[in-house]
């Protein structure tokens, strides 16, 4: 998943148009979901060094909490057993490694327990592996519901566009 995932500048034969800032922005404004555009404004601007991400890093990583937690209370799961942390703050982060491992593409470079120490997450990579693989999976599939959004946002986009 990078920012080649949204297809922004697709022309009607001869050369692409060129695409600015601005169609980006407008196509970005037609997202209605706030994690969905959230995760689009990284894609698209994550690679700015003049652009702050954190406020969209973070809005995405709250939605991914928040849908593991839920997911949490259907399985009646609590926080790990001896663990120094609590269901909501290993939620956190856990999206927080997910989003980070996702966005920059680094899920082959670490291990699972270099995963886990890499995002400050203490709980032993068996444990994870048994019990909290789960999770991330849930994650990654509401990444992928987000980007479904984010396509379907963008084609309605260019079909306005096409009307005009």
């Amino acid at each position: 998943m990078h920012a080649k995932t949204v297809k922004f500048d697709i022309g009607q034969g001869g050369e692409p148009p060129e695409v600015t800032w601005e169609d980006r922005s407008a196509a970005l404004a037609k997202i209605d979901s706030v994690p969905a555009k959230a995760l689009a404004s990284l894609l698209v601007w994550g690679q700015d060094d003049k652009w702050d991400w954190s406020t969209h890093f973070d809005e995405v990583v709250n939605h991914l909490a928040k849908v593991m937690i839920k997911q949490c209370r259907e399985d009646n799961r609590q926080a790990p057993k001896g663990s120094a942390h609590s269901l909501e703050e290993l939620a956190r982060l856990m999206a927080r490694m997910v989003l980070h491992f996702e966005l920059y593409d680094m899920w082959g470079l670490y291990t699972v327990e270099g995963r886990l120490l890499f995002s400050g997450i203490k709980i032993s990579a068996s444990t994870y592996s048994q019990i909290w693989i789960k999770y991330q999976k849930v994650m990654l599939d509401t990444i992928n519901d987000l980007i479904d959004i984010i396509n379907r946002s963008i084609g309605d986009y260019r079909k306005e566009l096409g009307k005009n």
